[in-house]
C-alpha cells in the first residue's frame, strides 16, 4: 500500500480580515477525501495555516507527506522562515511579534513527527486538486457568511 500522502491545501477570508473558511483534499492511492471549516472572523493568513495544520493532524504519525500550497507564507515559512522567527524570539526582522504563532508551533511540531515535504503550486493554475481545495475554503467561508447576514 502506497503510504505517501499528497494534500491539497488552501484558505479564504471575505474581506480579509472577515468570516474565512479552509479546505484541503488529502489522497493517499486510490482513496481520497476532503475537509473543510469556517471561522467568523479570520485572515486569508490564518485559514491558509490552518488548513494545513487540520490536514496534518488527521494523519497517522510517522507518514510521508507532499503538501502543496499556493501559500508562499506557509511553504517558505515552514521551508525557511520558521526557524529564524524561533531564534529571534517569535518576531519578524522589523522585530514585531509573528502572527499566528500558536499555528506556526503546531506546525513545527507535525514535521517533526510526519515526513512533510513543503511544496508551493501557483494558485488557480488548473490543478484540479488545487482548485477543489480553494473552493472547499471559499465555500466554507461564504456559506458562514450568508448564515451571519440572515442571523443580523
Amino acid at each position: 500500500m502506497n503510504q505517501t500522502y499528497r494534500i491539497f491545501t488552501d484558505g479564504s477570508a471575505i474581506g480579509n480580515p472577515g468570516p474565512g473558511g479552509w479546505g484541503a483534499v488529502l489522497m493517499q492511492g486510490k482513496r481520497r477525501w476532503e475537509m473543510s471549516g469556517a471561522f467568523p472572523w479570520t485572515t486569508i493568513s490564518e485559514m491558509e495555516l490552518f488548513a494545513a495544520v487540520q490536514a496534518l493532524r488527521s494523519l497517522p504519525g510517522q507518514a510521508r507527506v507532499e503538501l502543496y500550497s499556493d501559500s508562499e507564507y506557509l511553504i517558505y515559512g515552514m521551508r525557511v522562515f520558521v526557524f529564524r522567527w524561533q531564534r529571534q524570539g517569535w518576531r519578524n526582522r522589523r522585530g514585531n511579534q509573528l502572527q499566528h504563532r500558536a499555528l506556526w508551533s503546531e506546525l513545527i511540531a507535525l514535521n517533526a513527527t510526519l515526513r512533510i515535504r513543503w511544496t508551493w503550486i501557483k494558485g488557480h493554475n488548473g490543478n484540479r486538486e488545487q482548485v477543489r481545495a480553494d473552493r472547499l475554503a471559499y465555500q466554507a467561508g461564504r456559506t458562514l457568511w450568508v448564515r451571519q447576514k440572515a442571523a443580523a
